[in-house]
């Protein structure tokens, strides 16, 4: 019947959109472990950091999380920047996404030997078998990440491919 026909299409436009999230992660999945060539030029990273921040502010605001952030006002290092503004991104969405509602997320950068970056989310933590496969392709714990999270499962992965790109 189509008395139900506007749940219906809902769900319809939830499971279409899942499926292209999917093959628009595929697609860059293929890119990264192909040959293409990359553009690294030296970069402030802490700006390219606080942009990122900008951009999931809206999300940990929709979920009254707050963000602790220690970045440095400059930071240069040599990175191919749109990729690495796609891990970026990743982290802190994966972040967010996975954390409660009114969770603290901690971000810190900073330069020792090498650039090092923490992203920490409370509230949730991951076991401890879990661990060493957060950054396989489709991987999920169970407790936490799932299809109502509307995760590709390929996030972590992508960023363990560019930071293996960025050595």
């Amino acid at each position: 019947g189509y008395e139900n026909n506007t749940e219906y299409m809902e769900r319809s436009l939830a499971v279409v959109d899942r499926m292209e999230n999917l093959v628009k992660e595929l697609l860059y999945v293929s890119k990264t472990e192909g040959t293409q060539k990359s553009a690294y030029k030296v970069v402030d990273f802490a700006e390219v950091f606080r942009v990122q921040l900008a951009t999931v502010s809206d999300l940990s605001e929709e979920k009254k999380q707050h963000l602790e952030v220690n970045i440095p006002d400059r930071l240069y290092c040599e990175v191919e920047q749109v990729q690495m503004e796609r891990a970026i991104q990743n982290i802190l969405v994966n972040a967010i996404r996975y954390s409660p509602e009114g969770e603290l997320i901690r971000v810190s950068l900073a330069e020792a030997d090498a650039v090092c970056c923490e992203v920490e989310n409370t509230g949730v933590h991951i076991p401890e078998d879990a661990l060493s496969h957060l950054f396989e392709a489709f991987y999920r714990t169970d407790t936490s990440r799932n299809r109502n999270t509307g995760g590709t499962g390929l996030g972590l992965y992508i960023v363990r491919k560019i930071m293996e790109m960025h050595h």
